[in-house]
């Protein structure tokens, strides 16, 4: 068959079903999950096929961009038979593409515990852990959702909702980790951030200001944020907090498909407005997104990912060993008693702290680094050294040729030396 291309996490791969076929004719399969492809007659995971012949992280790519290379190159992806009549939600196939693509492959769905009456949504054995327990829910937006018939607006009435709802069906599973995953399919007026989260948790959120005997602001402290009534993980006797509840529930699990690449699109649109000293036009940033389609900064790329946000009370914790993917953060409260955030991984840090530094080297590659030397002559270099940075580090402002020690300024993907006429 001809070879194909495609494109995979920003890059462009070419690829044939004979090169698969030949890469995967020594590779032992790993357990298959949710879909299988037959192979030189062996049954795998699709993502271990297209790992294994791209040379690519399972972690950064789904079985859905699997299964849409294979079928292109000819390969048939199916179910295995046992999970064809099994119907599942939008939330329920993305928490186990999470898994698989996390590698925590040993899980099972509705699996019947003894002496249960009800089945969890999902099961996951590990290694040195009792199970642990998930149930999923998502929220689906409605016609009267876009109504908007007036009247407050209250952030937190929705998450508790799920989370009373899953602490009625997990209130049997007392002596397990058990979790309840939460999933927005698109629905308005819902925000799973983390002050949400744990406003509906442990109470809406406020501030406290500190203010001195003669009803002055104290402003040697800060002002506080703090949690009010009505949280859904506290028992309350006339309206005060007198003691946690659904402690059964170890952590609300935010799951959500993180726009990685309008992240980094954005960065580089504020180093590019830093450097010219003012807004990009309309025109000028569509002209920029086109641009950047097919490159990690396409504005469509987004990465599954998992949000930790800990129950601080709860009767057995999450073990700290799952969801610390590199796109997966975790909340929680710290020793003093704050909630913050306690993980990020690598691939969050690295987005946050893409910062550059004086004397690190950048190479502008091509017309990207074309520029005049002091002679005012067309110079050969496209290496460079990292001068002058803007404001908090956000982007490059300046650097120096390593050919001819001109130094010129920059954004983060160009020279920009106005003594150039284009």
């Amino acid at each position: 068959m001809d070879k194909k291309k495609f494109v995979l996490g920003g890059r462009e791969f070419v690829l044939s079903r004979a090169e698969v076929e030949r890469r995967m004719a020594k590779i032992q399969p790993k357990p298959v999950g949710k879909y299988q492809v037959a192979i030189n007659a062996v049954l795998y995971p699709p993502k271990q096929v297209i790992a294994e012949a791209l040379g690519k992280e399972l972690v950064s790519f789904t079985t859905m961009d699997a299964t849409r290379i294979l079928s292109a190159l000819g390969f048939d992806v199916q179910r295995p038979e046992s999970q064809r009549t099994i119907v599942k939600n939008e939330s329920e196939l993305l928490f186990e593409e999470y898994l698989e693509m996390s590698g925590f492959s040993n899980f099972r769905y509705q699996h019947p515990f003894p002496d249960k009456s009800r089945r969890p949504d999902y099961a996951l054995t590990l290694e040195g852990h009792p199970d642990l327990i998930f149930e999923v829910k998502e929220f689906q937006s409605t016609t009267e959702d876009f109504r908007f018939p007036g009247g407050a607006y209250d952030p937190y009435k929705r998450i508790r909702e799920k989370i009373r709802e899953a602490n009625e069906q997990l209130k049997e599973y007392k002596e397990f980790s058990c979790s309840l995953v939460l999933f927005n399919r698109g629905k308005p007026l819902v925000d799973l951030s983390w002050r949400f989260i744990y406003g509906a948790m442990l109470g809406n959120i406020g501030f406290r200001v500190p203010v001195s005997a003669e009803m002055r602001a104290d402003t040697e402290q800060s002002v506080r944020d703090v949690f009010m009534g009505g949280g859904s993980m506290i028992r309350y006797k006339d309206g005060q907090p007198m003691e946690p509840q659904k402690q059964t529930i170890s952590a609300l699990i935010v799951l959500e498909l993180y726009p990685i690449g309008d992240k980094r699109f954005d960065s580089y649109i504020r180093g590019i407005e830093g450097e010219l000293g003012r807004a990009l036009s309309y025109e000028e940033e569509i002209q920029l997104a086109a641009e950047a389609q097919r490159t990690e900064r396409d504005i469509t790329l987004t990465q599954l990912r998992a949000v930790v946000h800990e129950n601080p009370d709860a009767r057995i914790p999450l073990p700290y060993d799952v969801f610390c993917g590199p796109y997966d953060e975790r909340y929680g409260r710290d020793v003093d008693r704050r909630i913050r955030r306690l993980y990020a991984g690598g691939e969050i840090l690295k987005l946050e702290n893409a910062r550059p530094k004086l004397g690190d080297a950048v190479r502008f590659p091509g017309q990207k680094g074309r520029h005049l030397d002091s002679e005012q002559h067309d110079c050969p270099g496209r290496e460079f050294e990292v001068t002058q940075a803007g404001p908090n580090g956000v982007y490059i402002r300046k650097v120096c040729c390593k050919t001819c020690k001109r130094e010129i300024s920059a954004t983060d993907n160009r020279i920009m030396d106005w003594s150039i006429i284009p």
